[in-house]
This record gives C-alpha cells, structure tokens and sequence, in this order.
C-alpha cells in the first residue's frame, strides 16, 4: 500500500509539473510564430527551393534589409551591429522553418520571434527577398541563355544565306531556273517521254505501212477489163512507200531530238542530286533557324512573367495574435512519465535500505 501510495504521489506531481510547464511558459516566455506558403509551380523541386531558401547567402541578404535591422528581435541580438549581423544568421537558421508539405505544392514557412510583429515582419521580409532574388538570378539566366540564342541565330541564318547561294550556283552551273521537286513533272522530263511515245508511235506506223505494202506486193496483179494494170494498185503500193519514207525522216529527226533530250535529263538528274544535297544542308538551317527563334520567343515571355521563378507567395504572413503553445499531450504525459519513473526509483532505493535494517 505504501509503494503504491509513493508512485501515484510521484505520478499526479509529476502531471501537475507538467500542466505547470505547459500553462506557464508561453505567460512567463511567449514566443509567436508567424507562417506563410509558398507555392512551387510545375518544373520546380521543392527540396531544391527549400534547400535555397535555408541557403546562408539567403540568410545574409534578409539580415542586410534595413527594415529587418529596425525590428526588437534584431537589436536584441548584441550590443553592437557586427555582433548583431553575425548573431542573426545563427539565430534564423534556429528559429526559422520551411518544410514541403506532404499532400500538394506548398512549402510552409515560419518565423518564432518573441514579438509576433517582429515575426510577421522577418517572415515576410524573408518571403519577399528570396522570391526577388531567384527571379534575379532567373532572369540573369536568361539573359544569358537569349545572349547564346541570338548569336548561334545570327551563325544560323549566315549558314542559311551561305545554302541559298550553293542552291543558286547549282542552278546557274547547269543552266537551270527550277530544281525543286514539285508534284508536276520538269518540262524536260515531260518533253523526254512525249518524244519516247512519239518514236514508239511512228514506229508502230512504219509496221503498219510495211505490212500494208507487203500485204499489196504479195497479191496477183489486179487487170481492168481492157486487160491492162490496175494503176490504183500501183498508185496505193506508191503513196505507201511516200508515207514510209516520210516516217522514216520524222523518226529519225524524234531520235534526235529524244537524244538531245535525254542528255538534258541526265544533266537534270545530276543538277537535282548536288541540288538535294545543298537543299538538305537548307532545310536543316531553316529548321535549326525556327526552333531558335521559337526558344527565343518563349524566354522573351517567360523573363517577361511574374512567376519567372516558378514560385508563387500564396499570402503575406499575418501577425499571430496567440503565443505558441506545447501541445499538453506531449508536456504532461512526459512529465507525468517522469515522475512516475522517479516513484519507481524511490520504492526501490527505500526496499534497499529496509533490507539491512532488518537484517541487523
């Protein structure tokens, strides 16, 4: 009975000890905690903003901001400015926070100050530079990424300039106007195989003539009634060979012309193939040409953005009007925990002690 008596002593003054601590330190020490968000837009890395945001250089830059330098929780720091500059990265990297949260694309952060004005003022101030200074450095990256796109346009459309005059030269160096692959065909082509139906033609016509004229040649002479040759026979088998002979000359001069011809759609052949080869090396430079002027048009835009950074401050802090508070689940049963275990040690050291009084 007396053991259980000591542990629930030690166990309810533990308790009370711990609902002491959890009321009475935010009256005899408050401290405020002021909290804002930041939103992180598609095709940014929150651990990569928060790793910046908590970044010394960022820490530097806010403690350098005079409105920061006027706030209580600044001049509490140290006597003099140096010890004050040096203290507060230090005491920012403590009391500042900024963690992803879990579900979404914000990150929280937050100040704890003893004034919940200077912790509004630090954390907004906070927001504020880190957000101007990554649209800065953004936006200097552009630059710098426009400054390499606008000289590689300018070595592009040289490129290009260089391929429309090879293209010229071919034309001029086979003497044609028009190298270019169209859905109709080159008047030479067309010209090449009117000439090859022609000559077929003629000669299809040459056959039919021979064979008209062996036909006639291979029948019995044909006699009038006075006994003598019919001349119509003879006048036919005649205009016959006239014809054959004509179609001879004329397939002889489409012979011609088709060889002629034919050299000019070998030199055409052979324009058209240099000509594809500087025409690829062209179309390439116009390709390369659009999607620079594209990339350049879309950094033109996107320096022009408010949101360059790919960040967005959902809303200024708020002074917290409330000092920060331990959750009593975690101070009181601690403290009641603890006293407990002290219970405990003392029934043990006081069974110690009885043992060798007895004995004695």
């Amino acid at each position: 009975m007396r053991t259980l008596t000591i542990l629930l002593s030690f166990l309810v003054l533990g308790l009370v000890i711990g609902w002491l601590v959890w009321f009475v330190t935010p009256q005899l020490r408050p401290e405020y905690t002021a909290e804002a968000f930041i939103r992180v837009l598609p095709g940014t890395e929150k651990g990569s903003v928060i790793t910046l945001i908590r970044n010394n250089n960022t820490l530097e830059s806010l403690i350098d901001r005079d409105k920061i330098q006027q706030t209580y929780w600044f001049v509490e720091l140290g006597e003099t400015r140096d010890k004050r500059l040096t203290a507060g990265v230090y005491e920012l990297k403590k009391r500042f926070r900024a963690k992803a949260m879990r579900d979404g694309d914000l990150i929280r952060i937050s100040m704890t100050c003893r004034d919940g004005k200077d912790a509004e003022t630090l954390l907004n101030e906070m927001a504020d530079t880190f957000l101007k200074t990554q649209q800065s450095a953004k936006r200097k990256q552009i630059a710098t990424n426009l400054m390499f796109l606008e000289e590689n346009l300018a070595r592009i459309e040289k490129d290009l300039n260089s391929a429309e005059r090879t293209l010229d030269d071919v034309c001029q160096k086979y003497g044609f106007t028009d190298l270019e692959e169209h859905c109709y065909l080159h008047p030479i082509t067309a010209r090449l195989i009117r000439l090859q139906g022609e000559e077929d033609d003629c000669i299809l016509d040459m056959d039919q003539l021979q064979t008209r004229r062996d036909t006639l040649l291979g029948q019995p002479q044909q006699l009038l009634s006075s006994g003598k040759p019919d001349p119509n026979q003879a006048a036919e088998i005649k205009d016959i060979e006239l014809k054959n002979k004509l179609a001879q000359n004329r397939l002889a001069r489409i012979r011609e012309m088709r060889e002629e011809t034919q050299k000019k759609q070998e030199e055409l052949e052979q324009a058209r193939t240099q000509y594809a080869l500087r025409q690829f090396i062209r179309d390439d430079r116009r390709t390369a040409l659009g999607s620079v002027r594209a990339k350049i048009e879309e950094l033109r835009v996107l320096s022009d953005n408010a949101d360059v950074a790919g960040l967005q401050l959902v809303d200024y802090a708020k002074t917290p009007l409330k000092a920060d508070v331990l959750p009593w689940q975690l101070t009181v049963p601690i403290a009641g925990g603890a006293g407990l275990l002290i219970g405990v040690i003392c029934v043990l050291l006081t069974g110690k002690t009885r043992k060798p009084n007895q004995q004695n």
